[in-house]
């Protein structure tokens, strides 16, 4: 018997290996869009009445009397009736991963989440949790604030008051910090003999060396193994939530940044749904570099990655590098050390002459790099390997190079990035300092403080920006909403916030840049540019129809936005 599903076999674009798949609906008649507000951006053609596509990519973009030729007896006519419509937006820095693993469910389905108003009240609440789970064999929950703890951070006594017998670890809010208690430690064999992973990863020690339970960046990853991993029925259930909530809210492409030592669970469930035409959006995986051991083997894992589960809409370009830490906890690169500890600047993985070396290598591959840089020095230091590997390769160097998050950047290095035609990455919900960074002010003192992710600086040299939303729990993935995004880049204070402005709104950029670092550039940082990005003919027909113009609506009100309809190669994904 014929099987009812039609597989085809194709040569999927940017992939090694012949892959056969179940294909994604494929819109095949020419569509013309008439009368609405299009939104290109496209330099050259900003603004059109009408756009016509056909398989999936953009045959004509502009005004409705020079489509005329474009009808035919089958051809699908639809009056868009004033509506507004923009290209697919790109979220270019996030991670659907770790929302999938790193959350933990009530008996009602939702996310816990801890309180964090005091130290005094977590202790409390956790005192409550504990006689209402003592079934519980493992306890994982996040996320506990930094700033109540400091400067001293937690330690496993506390915890141990608590959960005496029973493994707790609890994530932080800044997501790069875990505490747990004797028991966890003990479960995982981790003792004053325990190796550090690097100057940024480590154990925080007392002074006979032995763990106090706070456990900063990555240094407990080589022994959760599967540990914390929620069961693969579930991570399919909670990526498919968190991605189709981005597709919905108009997000056609997304660049993964990093799972850990989880890549394989990951990509392995993404690659099944790819194969199943399950995957609601374009989805860019990269290989994730988080500790110095694996950088010799960097290249050829990424391409065992690339090998196993590279398909039509799941795709791999870049390799991720997370060269510093945060300043919430300390473990940020700084020129200057941070106000409450004693000549501490926190640390990088590797050596600016390294890192160039390494950049070299992926120019000869062509493969792009992507790099975590919180702190002004790990942004100096970055810059600095770009220019001696351009140097070296005397104007041959092609690949895309991206600093992310930016938190704090010396200002001599903001015009850098033009000049060395490097991306600056942001996460515009962090923006406004109340939801995030809190810890970090605390640690980097008000100067700096006061400076903090200053993107509008960044286009004022001209440097390529990009927006992304970096969320890594359930308990933060409305946050991920571009819209949320959108509004908090321009006003720089929280989407939902009657209170006064944290930094002037002067410092936002405006909705047009915005736009662009959601769009065009997002997909130039994926070395996607020729192909999506803007309204283009030639491209993809990936968009989104909203009722109003989104240039004349209140900014107050962006976070509202809810797209009319979202069309991914000419396929309605969603809307009305």
């Amino acid at each position: 018997m014929i099987h009812r599903f039609l597989f085809i076999i194709i040569f999927i674009a940017g992939c090694s290996e012949v892959k056969v798949i179940e294909p994604y609906p494929k819109q095949q008649s020419r569509t013309i869009f008439t009368n609405g507000q299009i939104y290109t951006v496209d330099n050259s053609n900003p603004w059109a009445n009408t756009m016509v596509f056909e398989n999936g990519k953009i045959l004509f973009i502009g005004d409705a009397k020079d489509a005329l030729h474009y009808r035919n007896k089958s051809t699908k006519t639809i009056d868009l009736r004033g509506k507004f419509i923009m290209p697919g937006l790109v979220d270019s820095h996030t991670h659907p991963g770790l929302v999938a693993i790193l959350s933990e469910d009530s008996e009602d389905g939702n996310a816990i989440e801890l309180p964090t108003s005091s130290k005094a009240e977590l202790l409390s609440f956790l005192k409550d949790y504990a006689s209402e789970h003592w079934y519980q064999p493992f306890i994982l929950l996040g996320s506990w604030d930094v700033l109540s703890f400091l400067p001293q951070g937690p330690t496993k006594e506390e915890l141990d008051k608590i959960f005496p017998y029973r493994p707790v670890i609890l994530l932080d809010n800044s997501g790069h910090s875990f505490w747990a208690n004797s028991a966890a430690l003990w479960l995982l064999d981790i003792d004053q003999d325990t190796p550090d992973l690097s100057n940024i990863s480590y154990f925080v020690r007392d002074k006979q060396g032995k763990p106090t339970g706070w456990i900063k960046e990555f240094a407990l990853f080589p022994y959760l193994g599967d540990l914390i991993l929620p069961s693969e029925d579930i991570i399919e259930k909670k990526l498919l939530k968190f991605l189709n909530e981005l597709a919905k809210h108009g997000v056609t492409t997304l660049w993964d940044a990093g799972n850990f030592n989880w890549d394989d669970q990951i990509y392995s469930i993404l690659s099944d749904l790819d194969k199943e035409g399950k995957l609601p959006l374009h989805y860019e995986g990269s290989y994730h570099i988080w500790e110095p051991k694996q950088l010799p083997q960097a290249i050829e894992q990424f391409k065992a990655l690339k090998r196993k589960y590279c398909g039509e809409r799941l795709q791999f370009k870049t390799i991720k590098i997370h060269y510093d830490g945060v300043t919430e906890i300390q473990t940020a690169a700084m020129l200057d050390p941070f106000v409450s500890t004693d000549n501490n600047r926190g640390g990088i993985l590797f050596s600016a002459q390294k890192l160039s070396k390494f950049m070299q290598e992926l120019n000869k591959e062509n493969i792009h790099l992507h790099l975590h840089t919180v702190g002004d020095r790990a942004t100096q230091e970055a810059l600095n390997a770009v220019e001696l590997a351009k140097a070296t390769t005397q104007d041959d160097f092609n690949i895309k190079i991206t600093l992310s998050h930016l938190e704090t950047v010396a200002p001599k290095d903001i015009k850098r990035f033009q000049q060395l035609g490097v991306f600056a990455n942001f996460t515009p919900h962090w923006f406004s300092g109340e939801h995030f960074g809190q810890a970090g002010a605390h640690n980097i003192g008000e100067e700096r403080a006061a400076r903090s992710q200053e993107a509008h600086k960044f286009s004022a040299h001209n440097a390529l920006i990009t927006l992304s939303s970096d969320v890594t729990s359930e308990s933060e993935s409305d946050r991920a909403n571009p819209f949320i995004g959108l509004q908090m880049s321009i006003t720089r204070k929280e989407y939902n916030s009657t209170g006064d402005f944290k930094i002037s709104p002067t410092q936002g950029l405006t909705l047009p840049e915005a736009l662009a670092a959601y769009t065009i550039n997002g997909a130039k940082q994926l070395g996607l540019g020729k192909e999506i990005g803007s309204l283009t003919v030639g491209k993809q027909a990936n968009f989104i129809i909203l009722e109003n113009n989104l240039m004349s609506q209140s900014v107050e009100e962006l976070y509202k936005t809810t797209p009319h309809a979202v069309y991914i190669e000419g396929v309605e994904y969603s809307g009305r």
